[in-house]
């Protein structure tokens, strides 16, 4: 396993990639008139959810090739993600939904870091996941202040 910090390059683009159409929903919600916004919203919903559950996967996965990282606590961080993926969504309201996901990856922001510190994650999660997820995060952010602006 490479233990290097260094972040290859396919994980900036599969890192950093799927959080553009994030930040563009939110830019979409903020600007495109009539029902675009809301139709921005509800992909970025979508996607977010479904980003959210491919990280419990690559946790879980890790975890199958890496024998020590099958712990209670790396197999509960990859159920999270999904559970909080799929609660987001079947609740009712999109701001509930994107609250969800914002915590969800909020938490992957974190709890990866953590595990590529112990050993538990790939290393270079521990410098990828933080600003990855926290753009993400970003990005689901403005589509729940659209929401709330009225």
């Amino acid at each position: 396993m490479d233990r290097s910090p260094r972040i290859p390059l396919d994980s900036l683009v599969f890192g950093f990639g799927p959080m553009l159409p994030l930040v563009a929903a939110a830019i979409g919600a903020w600007t495109l008139p009539g029902g675009w916004p809301v139709l921005a919203i509800q992909l970025a919903i979508v996607w977010a959810a479904l980003i959210l559950s491919f990280i419990g996967g690559v946790r879980r996965g890790f975890g199958f090739a890496t024998p020590r990282a099958s712990t209670a606590v790396e197999i509960a961080a990859a159920v999270a993600y999904v559970t909080i993926a799929g609660l987001a969504l079947i609740v009712s309201r999109a701001a509930i939904a994107l609250a969800l996901l914002a915590a969800g990856y909020a938490l992957a922001a974190l709890l990866d870091r953590r595990a590529a510190l112990a050993g538990d994650a790939p290393a270079h999660f521990a410098r990828l996941r933080p600003p990855q997820l926290l753009l993400g995060c970003a990005g689901l952010a403005g589509c729940w202040a659209w929401l709330m602006s009225g």
